[in-house]
């Protein structure tokens, strides 16, 4: 029995909030890969606002963005983040004797 409650699930996104979000998502990815070849501009900020509105729109085509060796690890340990559902740990129960710390 799960004490969370239930989420609402979502409502599917229109058709103009489809076409921005894969356009913005472009866009971030094209910069972030001018800033592989361009020093002092960063690519994997770039590269995470790509893959949150690629998430949305085609989940597909993230994959091969979290393969790239140099920056698929900080896009998967961002994402991992507690604020996008990753990260969350139950709690164990303590072994009988270890109740709390000593007073």
């Amino acid at each position: 029995m799960s004490l969370e409650p239930r989420r609402k699930p979502r409502r599917p996104l229109t058709r103009a909030e489809r076409w921005a979000l894969d356009g913005v998502g472009g866009a971030l990815l094209a910069t972030g890969a001018v800033g592989i070849v361009t020093p002092g501009l960063p690519t994997t900020v770039f590269w995470i606002g790509a893959v949150l509105c690629f998430l949305k729109t085609r989940p597909h085509a993230v994959r091969p963005m979290l393969r790239v060796p140099v920056v698929g690890p900080a896009i998967r340990g961002f994402l991992r983040w507690r604020p996008f559902g990753g990260g969350r740990k139950k709690k164990k129960p303590l072994p009988k004797g270890e109740e709390g710390p000593a007073a």
